[in-house]
């Protein structure tokens, strides 16, 4: 998590502290749905270690994005939501989702045919008009 220095006055600064970890965005978009348990939470996450989904949920909670909820049982029951606050990220992590998306889908026709859509609908195009120009 960024330090207060860095922070002075940035909103990009500000904003990349909830989503710019490693974990950070996987942990709210799965809280999107509801209450989740911390362990249900932690299975959706191979690699994730329990002390960084507590440090993360920790600071989440301590900055107003996250709410936790105990239930008193055996064994103790405690759930993770977003808050009113943590719901108004969902937006913008849809966005970078969406972005990741159709880059990986171009990087993908890229590396299966050395061409970006972009360059292969360009090339189909020049194709087609020095046909229609040809007569051909």
């Amino acid at each position: 998590m960024a330090s207060k220095e860095t922070l002075a006055g940035c909103p990009v600064q500000h904003a990349l502290q909830y989503i710019s970890g490693k974990w950070q965005m996987g942990i709210l978009w799965q809280l999107r749905q509801g209450p989740i348990r911390f362990n249900a939470l932690k299975d959706t996450f191979p690699g994730l270690s329990e002390k960084v989904l507590t440090e993360n949920l920790k600071f989440f909670e301590e900055k107003g994005i996250v709410e936790k909820q105990s239930f008193p049982s055996v064994p103790p029951k405690v759930e993770y939501q977003l808050t009113a606050d943590g719901q108004t990220l969902l937006p913008v992590i849809e966005k970078v989702i969406r972005w990741g998306y159709t880059h990986l889908q171009e990087e993908k026709v890229q590396r299966d045919t050395l061409h970006t859509p972009s360059v292969v609908m360009n090339e189909l195009e020049q194709a087609s008009n020095s046909s229609d120009q040809t007569g051909v």
